[in-house]
């Protein structure tokens, strides 16, 4: 059994806030304080993963998995459906 995420990314930032899923192989983030890929646009949060960085690629594109990853970030839009393992 397990977690379905559904739903597009709306670059909000928010989970990339606080922690860095690479352990520092990317260096210091040019954005204190928020994941190596995080940059700031146009003034709006964006995930440079998304152009297709082989580290995004690697894990932060499958980044939240459950539910509980996200649920105190009300600016994103992911939603989870629980999906039994046996067939049902």
């Amino acid at each position: 059994m397990s977690w379905v995420r559904k739903g597009e990314c709306s670059q909000c930032g928010d989970c990339c806030k606080g922690r860095d899923p690479f352990g520092g192989e990317l260096g210091e983030p040019p954005v204190a304080g928020f994941c190596a890929l995080y940059r700031v646009v146009e003034g709006h949060g964006h995930c440079n993963g998304h152009d297709g960085h082989p580290y995004y690629l690697g894990g932060c594109n499958v980044w939240p998995t459950m539910p509980e990853h996200v649920q105190e970030y009300s600016r994103c839009t992911y939603t989870f459906e629980w999906v039994s393992g046996d067939g049902n």
